[in-house]
């Protein structure tokens, strides 16, 4: 198994909103991993929330991947270079991984989102778009209700299509022993394609 290296951010202000500049630290992450030059990386970096609890995300995220030079790039984003600079990020070293670290996943599960109204609506308008084109009855569907175990919501804007979006995040810990590699472009393992496995490390 190659190396795996990583590094971590933490919120400094003791009132952050943890959701929110994780989800800034990860739209950084996700647009220098969509660039040109890079695009052939954007699935090798996993994301890490290692003080995960009920109530948050925690202050820290830590980015992991088994390519030492993607890291250093995304550790220089201007985003994050401001942040440090106005005493409200502290960023580590980029360090390697140990190899007795704990694995655990964070995916990305889409499936929370059919639980919302605003996704609901969405599905009966097309449900009823559909039967008008082929001249069918529209029969009302039924919303399936279902519960999840804890998730947590990250709020999203790309900057390429313009649109605000909430990435609903699980944890799975602990995971098979196992190092799995492969995460969506936003370093999160996903129901089906992507498994990727982070260590469980911070500062």
């Amino acid at each position: 198994m190659e190396s795996r290296y990583y590094f971590s951010i933490r919120y400094i202000p003791e009132c952050a909103d943890n959701e929110l500049l994780s989800g800034r630290c990860i739209s950084n992450m996700h647009g220098f991993l969509s660039h040109e030059r890079n695009k052939q990386f954007k699935n090798s970096v996993g994301i890490c929330f290692p003080l995960w609890n009920e109530q948050t995300v925690g202050n820290v995220i830590t980015f992991v991947s088994t390519n030492e030079s993607i890291l250093t790039g995304i550790s220089y984003q201007p985003y994050f270079s401001t942040m440090m600079n106005e005493n409200l990020f502290e960023i580590s070293d980029i360090n390697v991984v140990p190899d007795d670290a704990e694995e655990v996943r964070f995916v990305f599960n889409k499936t929370i989102q059919k639980i919302f109204n605003g996704s609901k609506k969405r599905r009966i308008k097309r449900a009823m778009k559909r039967a008008q084109e082929f001249g069918h009855a529209f029969t009302a569907i039924s919303v399936e209700e279902r519960e999840f175990e804890l998730f947590h919501e990250i709020p999203i804007s790309s900057k390429s299509s313009g649109c605000d979006f909430v990435l609903h995040i699980q944890r799975q810990y602990p995971v098979e022993a196992e190092i799995v590699q492969g995460f969506n472009g936003y370093g999160f393992a996903s129901n089906k394609l992507w498994k990727g496995t982070v260590p469980l490390i911070s500062f």
